[in-house]
């Protein structure tokens, strides 16, 4: 049974190819037990003969996608108190929830476990349910934020002083003050350091303006952020690269970048769905692709903005979203092909 802490945010559908990928590789070792993640915190427990747990517990110790790797209990057992091999998360999407081997531990309507008072694996993956953010290792939850927080702040002034291409792991530690090694404790790469700056750094500034969507309407929401995103070029230019690195699957970071740009889009979406019952847009327009539509402008203003000096994003937002949002108020038609203009013959 070990604890461990994930180097960066990690999506629904990456837990659910980790599961995926576990199960079968667990099954056929002849391995049982769960994987327990919430917030940063992982809990796992692996059952099995003893060279086949060793491995794969190594396996685990390396993996890039977490660090303080620790080991609470190491013993010999009688019989295994797990099934098959499971993990357990909350995930955005309730599809996930019927993803095979997928467990509810963290559901609230979860019946108590009969067996955790039988084993001390069940017991302690008990009190990791009831307290799930709670320090499993002999560091506390302050040693664990502070040099975290150190080393993300310290890549938010790199990328202030050089940008996102000049970026490195040890320019980062530098302006941190921190050693290299302290912070690949955290953070084993370049890339796994940029996807926890992108989620503080955006996060921190697209939180407190979230109340507009419902005070004052989406459009007002996304005015505000383009202000406070053209303030800052570096988090503009580390945005545009996280959107271009999403691109590549294979990239450590790409499947967060995706799935947290699906979640901006999903947040746009429910909030012109919101406006029009509220009315502050016309019934007229459909929620679905004037989200489209605002974030094609949104989105392409900000990456011209990084190429030309010339553009005031926040004026130029304001005049077309006012167009944009004059058109939803007409009703809208799928265009025939007899209605698209063609070249005049010759």
């Amino acid at each position: 049974m070990y604890t461990s802490t994930q180097t960066r945010p990690i999506t629904d559908s990456e837990l659910a190819q980790i599961l995926a990928v576990g199960r079968e590789k667990n099954t056929a070792l002849g391995v049982t037990g769960i994987l327990a993640h919430k917030g940063h915190n992982c809990l796992g427990i692996l059952e099995g003969d003893d060279e086949v747990v060793q491995t794969r517990f190594e396996q685990v110790r390396i993996d890039p996608r977490h660090t303080n790797v620790r080991v609470l209990l190491d013993e010999q057992v009688g019989q295994r108190s797990f099934p098959d091999w499971s993990m357990a998360f909350q995930p955005l999407d309730p599809l996930m929830q019927h993803v095979p081997g997928f467990s509810d531990l963290f559901a609230g309507s979860r019946p108590l476990d009969p067996a955790a008072g039988l084993t001390r694996a069940r017991g302690l993956l008990d009190w990791f349910r009831k307290h799930p953010l709670a320090p499993l290792t002999s560091r506390t939850a302050a040693d664990e934020e502070a040099p975290r927080t150190r080393a993300i702040n310290g890549a938010i002034t790199a990328l202030h002083d050089g940008g996102v291409t000049r970026f490195t792991l040890n320019i980062a530690a530098e302006h941190a003050g921190m050693s290299s090694e302290s912070v690949r404790e955290f953070f084993p790469t370049d890339r796994a350091l940029l996807a926890a700056t992108v989620e503080r750094w955006a996060g921190a500034i697209s939180a407190p303006l979230m109340p507009l969507i419902s005070e004052k309407g989406t459009v007002a929401f996304l005015h505000a952020l383009m202000t406070a995103h053209a303030e800052e070029p570096a988090l503009m230019e580390l945005l545009a690269y996280s959107l271009a690195a999403s691109v590549d699957p294979t990239l450590d970071g790409a499947d967060y970048y995706r799935s947290a740009y699906r979640r901006f889009r999903e947040v746009i979406h429910e909030g012109l769905s919101a406006d029009v019952l509220a009315g502050r847009e016309p019934s007229t327009m459909d929620p679905v692709r004037g989200a489209k539509q605002l974030l094609a402008l949104y989105d392409g203003l900000r990456l011209q903005h990084l190429l030309t000096a010339d553009i005031d994003v926040v004026n130029e937002f304001d005049r077309a979203a006012a167009r944009m949002r004059r058109g939803w108020s007409e009703q809208y038609e799928q265009p025939t092909y007899w209605d698209i203009p063609t070249a005049p013959q010759s």
